[in-house]
């Protein structure tokens, strides 16, 4: 399905699948040279966030010793927690084999990362707070501590709609659908 015009409360708390397919193409033209950045919980192992860092974000962050990243829409350093207080501890960078990406393992000061909050008014706890069921509905899901969430099934089941929804890209016969 095709992003859209961007209403931000049907995007964020919406379940109608709203994806912004020119996210990259996005981040390719805006000319900054950054690399994506994977931001997961040191200790859960859940993922936050992904967001993008450019150098001095990942000098910064080193020498912060918390999460910080370069917003590509608003091009300037992110510190994460500075306008929220939801502080993400940097643990450990670490780097891809391509060395085209980056993980921060972080750990949380408080409960939330995402600048969004749920039905309570709470942070929530990551940004990958919805999971793809059916003919690609978004489902909201309840805080892992309630369920004994599964990071991996959330991110498989995300990646597989996905795969799905879009007959470009190119995936085993396997998961193709009536192969």
């Amino acid at each position: 399905m095709a992003h859209k015009h961007l209403d931000h409360a049907q995007l964020e708390e919406g379940c109608e699948l709203m994806l912004d397919w020119r996210k990259l193409q996005k981040v390719a033209t805006c000319g900054d040279d950054v690399v994506p950045v994977c931001v997961q919980d040191v200790d859960s192992r859940e993922v936050l966030i992904l967001a993008y860092a450019n150098e001095y974000a990942l000098t910064e962050a080193r020498r912060r010793g918390v999460c910080v990243m370069w917003s590509t829409s608003r091009r300037k350093l992110w510190v994460k927690g500075e306008t929220s207080g939801d502080y993400l501890d940097l643990v450990e960078v670490r780097v891809n084999c391509e060395q085209n990406s980056l993980l921060y393992l972080v750990k949380p000061r408080r409960a939330g990362a995402c600048h969004t909050r749920d039905a309570d008014g709470r942070t929530r706890r990551s940004c990958f707070y919805r999971a793809l069921e059916g003919d690609a509905w978004l489902v909201k899901r309840p805080s892992p501590k309630r369920l004994g969430y599964s990071p991996e099934a959330v991110f498989g089941a995300f990646v597989l709609g996905l795969l799905l929804a879009n007959p470009r890209i190119r995936m085993p016969a396997l998961f193709r659908r009536g192969g």
